[in-house]
């Protein structure tokens, strides 16, 4: 299940390792563009090196990435590290097949992933999202898995305090602790803020859903 990765190739750098990921699932910069909504130039100006790559960017990246099958952490695409980009094709053939036909999963992300489904079809708007930082330790870890069903409207104020996946209006998404901030407005706040967190408090979101925690899966390490 897991992409081995060559190498001969040089992903010394989040600019190459963005280019591998886009060879890995052979997509143009057009095709992204239309799909998810990530400019093509920016796209470009990111692959080449010539614009650093945005945290924001990071999470536009993973979340297009991961729609189309390869599931990639926030530590590999910005410093090389912790889990390979993994494509989970296999796993929507694993349950494209008649049950009595399916072999066991024996990789763990396989399993995690397989939960993650079962999760999502068993609740009416269910989410589900993986960890891709160190921002909500000890309690997750990159690598995690999360879920929990939405919420919009006057039922984000009784999320307050507790840890949730968040939509944005800008249509970003964060997992983050919801605290309600002296104004009346929301921040999300991090478990963790270390010197690796670049935003370790969002003031003043303006939130279009949540979907507080009530399923969360890591592997068994």
């Amino acid at each position: 299940m897991k992409k081995k990765l060559s190498k001969s190739l040089s992903l010394s750098n989040p600019s190459e390792r963005l280019k591998h990921l886009r060879a890995l699932l052979r997509v143009s910069r057009a095709f992204l563009q239309e799909k998810h909504g990530i400019p093509e130039v920016t796209l470009k100006s990111w692959e080449n090196g010539t614009v650093k790559l945005s945290l924001a960017g990071v999470k536009r990246c993973i979340d297009a990435y991961r729609d189309e099958g390869l599931i990639v952490t926030e530590d590999w695409l910005l410093e090389g590290i912790g889990l390979d980009p993994t494509s989970s094709a296999t796993i929507g053939q694993y349950f494209a097949e008649p049950k009595q036909a399916q072999m066991p999963l024996k990789d763990d992300e396989a399993c995690m992933i397989r939960d993650a489904n079962l999760f999502k079809e068993s609740y009416a708007n269910a989410v589900v999202m993986m960890v891709s930082g160190d921002e909500m330790r000890p309690f997750y870890k990159p690598g995690d898995y999360v879920g929990g069903k939405l919420r919009s409207g006057k039922d984000i104020k009784t999320v307050i305090n507790k840890d949730c996946i968040v939509y944005l209006k800008d249509k970003s998404r964060f997992f983050r602790r919801v605290v309600k901030n002296s104004s009346g407005g929301i921040n999300l706040t991090c478990l963790n803020p270390n010197e690796n967190t670049s935003e370790p408090v969002l003031f003043n979101v303006k939130v279009e859903s949540v979907a507080p925690i009530i399923w969360h899966r890591s592997k068994d390490d």
